[in-house]
């Protein structure tokens, strides 16, 4: 029984009694040795045996898509009254207020929000004149049915620049607009569905990297934004960027929301990152004015003393090691792997056996219990809480570090009394105590369980999410 379970009543059921294709991944692991080698981009294209310090210049281009991939709460300051400028509005309910993306007042934006007409203006010009924006009316869609007490639109294919924190490149959002009654506080979700990517090739492997500009404190930012990194054959492949906060993921159903938290192909930006065992310094001498033009990404070989990091788990399709000297990036990891000595915490785990995918929801905590799933509730709606920081992993040059994650995964079942009723709470648990959510597939289908007594069954049901 997993050290995470021993002081707990479990009930645990046997195999057969599930139903959930690919909850197991208990298949043998895939493992892929990455050996050193060239690194090389679009330009400057370095040779196998190219000293530390050798620069790479790969171009970024401007990319759009058409799912969001990174969701930052906007702070609204409410405005009781018309704007000075503002254009004929229907007869109905009316929001308005400034969205404050950060604390750059250059960087607000006016608007008004007609929730029965499913409208909204925005002061895109940031001239506190609603009128003069050509480009600035937007027309929603419910997400959902609609329900009396509640406002909830979302609009899309919103552009917009922050010349006041960047050289002013251009993102390609949509707005997602909440109230609780026309009296409730409005929120609004903000989702990015552009970035800039180019492709870099490290030890004969092509690598698609990318830069997700800051939504939030301060937008437009490459430098305060988030990195992609990820085979180039993922490149058609949708992506997550990192949330920074509960709120952050208001707009996210409840299933995606700490795969969201978790991400593992976009991350904080680092200006140091370690994959295919290299370690390397980023930068960049100017930021793109508009789409057409490019930003030309510098990757720097730097030479670093390695450490040995044992895995014990499997099927980790990728392991992205935070809070270190490097953000470190490992695709399909053999059981031991060198990278930089440094305490990293916390890391981001993606497995995948077949068809079936699964991600490293919650660690376990550095105090060694096992963690739990707390709701928020209140005037909003619940979101889940950020956990504790899992254990962290400390490299060194002298001895081995050992990281435990990864499958096998486990189905558990703890069973805890609520007056008459018997309340069964399912998580799926991998090396080292870890929790993981398998991704839903088309096949999917809720955990299923049986209750026996003296060989016979009496008692079944799913479980649900929540």
């Amino acid at each position: 029984m997993p050290a995470i379970m021993r002081k707990r009543r479990m009930l645990w059921l046997p195999r057969k009694g599930w139903t959930w294709p690919g909850a197991a991944l208990l298949a043998a692991a895939v493992i892929a040795v990455s050996c050193p080698g060239n690194v090389s981009g679009s330009e400057d294209s370095a040779q196998p045996t190219a000293p530390s310090g050798t620069v790479t210049t790969v171009p970024l281009e401007y990319q759009e898509t058409s799912y969001q991939f990174l969701f930052r709460n906007i702070s609204i300051e409410c405005r009781p009254v018309p704007f000075p400028k503002e254009p004929a509005l229907a007869p109905g309910h009316v929001v308005r207020g400034v969205l404050k993306f950060g604390d750059n007042p250059s960087n607000a934006i006016p608007f008004v929000w007609q929730t029965g007409a499913k409208k909204l203006f925005l002061d895109l010009n940031r001239n506190r004149d609603l009128t003069d924006d050509a480009n600035g009316v937007f027309y929603g869609s419910l997400t959902g049915p609609r329900f009396p007490t509640l406002n909830h639109q979302v609009f899309t294919n919103i552009h917009l620049s922050f010349p006041a924190t960047s050289a002013g490149a251009p993102m390609l959002v949509d707005f997602d607009f909440f109230q609780y009654g026309d009296s409730g506080r409005p929120l609004v979700n903000v989702m990015a569905r552009s970035f800039w990517q180019g492709k870099v090739t490290v030890a004969g492997h092509d690598w698609q990297v990318g830069l997700v500009q800051n939504l939030s404190g301060q937008p437009g930012s490459f430098e305060h934004g988030q990195l992609l990194l990820r085979p180039w054959e993922e490149r058609n492949k949708r992506f997550s960027a990192s949330s920074e906060k509960p709120e952050d993921t208001l707009a996210i159903p409840w299933e995606g929301k700490n795969w969201v938290v978790r991400a593992s192909d976009a991350f904080a930006f680092s200006p140091g990152i370690f994959f295919e065992g290299h370690a390397c310094q980023l930068d960049w001498s100017a930021e793109p004015r508009g789409r057409d033009e490019k930003l030309a990404l510098r990757l720097t070989e730097q030479q670093t003393p390695l450490g040995e990091l044992q895995i014990t788990g499997s099927f980790i399709q990728r392991l992205v090691l935070t809070g270190g000297p490097y953000v470190v990036v490992l695709t399909q990891p053999p059981a031991s792997v060198k990278v930089p000595p440094g305490r990293y915490q916390p890391y981001r785990v993606w497995l995948k056996q077949g068809e079936a995918e699964a991600y490293f929801n919650f660690g376990l905590p550095q105090t060694g219990k096992a963690n739990v799933i707390e709701e928020i509730t209140g005037s909003q709606l619940p979101v889940v809480s950020p956990p504790p920081p899992e254990q962290a992993v400390v490299v060194d040059e002298q001895r081995p570090a050992v990281l435990a994650v990864g499958g096998p995964l486990t189905n558990c079942v703890s069973a805890a009394r609520r007056g008459r009723n018997l309340l069964l709470s399912y998580r799926l648990i991998g090396a080292g105590g870890g929790e993981y959510w398998l991704v839903r597939g088309s096949d999917w289908k809720p955990p299923q369980f049986t209750v026996g007594r003296s060989g016979k069954q009496i008692g079944s049901g799913q479980f649900e999410f929540g």
